[in-house]
């Protein structure tokens, strides 16, 4: 038990700023007279919320995974009603998924699964994928899903509306303060110890993205985390020249891409296997940077020709929280009385996280989540029941 002179007091602390973060705090807050703190070391959105690529998508292979997304749609689109404050930046131009043909059983299974859940997705086919993007080389392709609910956020306003609308209400946050450890004592959770002294508390929520290794490590808590960088560049179109319209992500070339400011786009070209990170603050090199530009490069010669004259503009990077079905880890800490666990998320937090909070929130509670989101659990890895992926292992899950 920590030594430490208190520094505050809650009902429940909240460790990360980020998206995660806020919507659950923002969900406690709206659920309950409970006192809230949230802290970070960083100002918010400081960590991997700040540099995602901000796409959204209702294209899953778990119906847990659809149904998430689905409610995270429904607040998306009905912001001032759900949550009354701010704006989520939500744009809805269509999400695009092309395929080639070993990938066309596994896209229709997803695609299925979708329609039976009542989602608004469909099948297209190369000439239909023409019409809908003029840009895309379609003759090795066997065709696509199409969701036309799809699209981005900015993920920076939706996480200051939660945090301010939830500041209002009298959550506490705390910027610029490290968590050092969860304190715990006969296997429950006493509070967290940071810097400037201990916040008690007997419920902690740990939803620190790839730094959450170093703080559930010393409690026993063995939640196969990994820290794998993301690579992203903005790049700029010639004058006069082809646009995209949609969001696109190429399941051959693995490449995603987005519409941005004017010419402007975004462009993630993931490499066979994403690189794992040590140190999730550390430097990312000229070469990498480069290597990544050639990907995007070789992957627009093949499906869009028009956009090889595209120029870099800003390479940013940042830090994936994964686990080894690409999935997040939701749900109580086996060992751990009053500790919760929303990591993992590795880019799916953006579309989940306004149904995570809700679930988050009412599990810390005491009442009954409106999904099961036992599948989750961090057991699942030791008990033999990972996440099913359709495509194998990756971000598109």
């Amino acid at each position: 038990m920590s030594t430490q002179a208190t520094l505050a007091q809650a009902d429940v602390v909240v460790i990360g700023a980020g998206i995660m973060g806020a919507a659950i705090a923002y969900q406690l807050n709206r659920q309950s007279d409970q006192r809230v703190v949230v802290i970070d070391e960083r100002p918010p959105v400081g960590g991997m919320s700040g540099r995602t690529f901000g796409q959204i998508r209702l294209h899953y292979s778990n119906a847990l995974m659809l149904r998430l997304a689905m409610r995270g749609y429904e607040v998306l689109a009905n912001w001032s009603r759900e949550v009354g404050y701010g704006d989520p930046g939500y744009v809805p131009m269509g999400y695009l998924l092309i395929v080639v043909e070993a990938q066309l059983e596994a896209l229709n299974r997803n695609i299925e699964l979708a329609q039976s859940l009542g989602i608004n997705t469909r099948f297209v086919g190369p000439d239909e994928i023409k019409a809908i993007e003029p840009a895309i080389k379609t003759e090795t392709l066997a065709g696509g899903a199409f969701d036309p609910a799809g699209g981005y956020i900015d993920v920076t306003r939706m996480v200051l509306s939660w945090l301010t609308a939830a500041q209002e209400n009298g959550v506490r946050l705390m910027s610029g303060l490290r968590a050092e450890a969860i304190e715990t004592a006969n296997g429950k959770v006493t509070g967290v110890a940071t810097a400037q002294g201990l916040i008690e508390s007997p419920l902690v929520i740990s939803a620190t993205g790839p730094w959450g290794r170093e703080l559930l490590s010393p409690l026993g808590v063995d939640v196969p985390l990994e820290a794998r960088r993301l690579d992203m560049m903005y790049m700029r179109q010639p004058p006069n020249r082809a646009q995209i319209g949609c969001c696109i992500t190429d399941g051959n070339s693995n490449v995603v891409i987005r519409p941005d400011m004017g010419r402007d786009l975004l462009a993630v070209a993931y490499p066979p296997e994403m690189p794992l990170m040590d140190d999730p603050n550390g430097p990312h090199s000229a070469q990498d940077e480069a290597d990544h530009l050639k990907r995007i490069q070789n992957s627009f010669a093949e499906r869009l020709p028009d956009f090889c004259d595209a120029e870099p503009v800003r390479a940013v990077s940042g830090t994936y929280d994964t686990t080894p079905d690409w999935h997040p880890v939701l749900g109580w800490a086996p060992g751990i009385e009053g500790l919760y666990l929303a990591v993992g998320f590795s880019g799916h937090g953006l579309k989940l996280s306004p149904a995570i909070g809700e679930v988050a929130a009412a599990m810390v509670l005491g009442k009954e989540p409106a999904f099961d989101v036992r599948p989750l659990r961090a057991e699942r890895f030791t008990e033999g029941e990972p996440m099913f992926l359709a495509y194998g292992p990756g971000a598109r899950a």
